[in-house]
């Protein structure tokens, strides 16, 4: 029973397969050569690439095409062209380990513009930049080495041209230096004292022009807990995901874009690559601002070359079109405070000492162990968000005052607990008091308060009653 079902399908299959043959061009066995249809060199070339010619009559053998949304077309394409840039970028990191340095330089920026052209933003940018980290390094250091300097041979003074008579910075010269902006700008001077010294080295560095020190008085007024109305925190004004991708901890104990140090050496990383992209100080700050994908998509729609082009053309937003005259006259009225009518009394170094942790440590155990403040922990250490030392963060760098290490190790050795509970506070009700309030009061939640005391109907809240209140980290804070 069942060989015969065997053969009834194979014969089923045997009369079928000449007819479908003939259909696709190949002679069967009782038809003649003349019968089959013509044959050309295309055929072979598309069959090669996995491709059937197209043929009206066969329709009827081809599965239906899948109905895409236009979503589903714009995902896509997307991964498509993430596919089309990660090849780019594995041609330029092998060009760049045979030492051909510009070759790779040319390959890594195809891959931009395929993502460019196709609006990624930066996760993106950086989902195909695995080795990121080494290739920039090493590209960056070669092509300055092995190309030129980032600075003119031809003696002037400024690495990055700053162009005095240009309308928009004569504007800006003028905002800047009288009424409540001049104060603004006065006191970001002040404030810059704390960190040019360390600023100065490492943009040497990474071959960043000197005037780049000044580029934190347009971004943040030199103000570390400065934060914009995007998200960009710190005084270089990074992006999170930005921030992440450049090697700086973000999350809920630390957010290192407010770590001076650490902050800079990340946004020299940054520019550094920028200036590689479009070998032009005025277009990487103007990237800096707007994003190097942004910035290159800018500049294929309006066919700019050059910051001036941009500003004529009216390409990109205008902030970024009016970047970088603010940093040229942040560089001016930096460079000679007096010319300008500027009477500046900087701020002296942000100096420390640092000590290595590698455990949880309420700050407050900190100062006490440091003969200091908690104010002055957490002004020493602004990357610190939480209450305590970052959790997880293996030989973290905790700065205390010039002078405290030595009695801060003597100290912490002899403390058992050095996170310990805040516990309960007592607190007896008062007339104008509710359980809202008391909450608020304390940082924490009225369902907290009601299951702390067991208290069923808030209403029954009286005068003189004594309530157990577990804090907030908001209470804490304040204090």
């Amino acid at each position: 029973m069942k060989m015969s079902a065997v053969l009834v399908l194979l014969s089923s299959v045997l009369i079928f397969t000449p007819v479908v043959r003939a259909e696709k061009g190949v002679p069967s066995a009782g038809a003649s050569e003349q019968s089959a249809p013509a044959h050309s060199p295309a055929d072979d070339e598309q069959i090669q690439e996995g491709v059937i010619p197209d043929d009206p009559d066969k329709e009827f053998l081809k599965l239906p095409e899948k109905e895409y949304t236009s979503q589903e077309k714009q995902d896509l394409d997307r991964r498509q062209s993430i596919k089309k840039a990660e090849k780019l970028y594995s041609k330029a990191v092998k060009s760049y380990e045979k030492g051909n340095v510009r070759k790779a330089r040319d390959y890594y920026l195809k891959a931009m513009e395929e993502l460019w052209d196709n609006e990624f933003d930066i996760a993106s940018y950086y989902a195909i930049k695995t080795e990121v980290d080494g290739i920039f390094e090493k590209l960056g250091k070669e092509y300055y080495s092995t190309a030129r300097s980032t600075c003119p041979a031809d003696g002037r003074r400024y690495c990055v041209p700053l162009d005095e008579e240009n309308e928009l910075v004569q504007k800006y010269l003028k905002l800047y230096t009288q009424g409540k902006s001049k104060k603004v700008i006065r006191k970001a001077l002040e404030r810059s004292g704390r960190y040019r010294n360390m600023i100065m080295p490492i943009l040497k560095e990474y071959d960043i022009p000197e005037e780049m020190v000044y580029l934190p008085i347009v971004e943040s007024l030199y103000n570390v807990d400065d934060r914009s109305w995007a998200g960009a925190v710190g005084l270089w004004q990074i992006m999170s995901h930005r921030g992440r991708a450049l090697g700086l901890k973000i999350n809920y104990w630390i957010d290192e874009r407010k770590d001076p140090e650490k902050s800079t050496r990340a946004a020299a990383k940054y520019l550094q690559e920028l200036h590689i992209m479009f070998d032009d100080w005025h277009l990487a700050l103007a990237a800096y601002n707007r994003g190097e994908n942004g910035l290159g998509r800018d500049l294929k729609f309006s066919q700019a070359v050059d910051i001036e082009q941009m500003s004529n053309r009216k390409a990109g937003p205008r902030e970024t079109r009016m970047y970088v005259p603010q940093f040229i006259t942040a560089v001016l009225i930096g460079e000679d405070p007096e010319k300008y009518g500027f009477d500046v009394e900087y701020d002296p170094p942000f100096e420390y000492d640092t000590v290595t942790v590698n455990e949880v440590i309420d700050l407050k155990i900190v100062a006490k162990c440091a003969g200091t403040t908690l104010e002055k922990i957490r002004e020493l250490n602004p990357a610190i968000t939480a209450w305590c030392t970052p959790q997880g963060y293996d030989d973290f760098e905790l700065h205390l005052p010039v002078g405290a290490r030595e009695q801060f190790l003597e100290n912490i050795v002899n403390v058992k607990d050095k996170n310990p509970s805040r516990g309960f506070i007592k607190y007896k009700v008062v007339k104008g008091d509710s359980l809202s309030r008391i909450a608020h009061k304390f940082g924490t939640t009225v369902r907290a308060v009601k299951e702390d005391n067991k208290i069923k109907n808030p209403r029954l809240l009286r005068i003189g009653k004594v309530l157990i209140i577990r804090p907030g980290q908001k209470y804490f804070n304040k204090r």
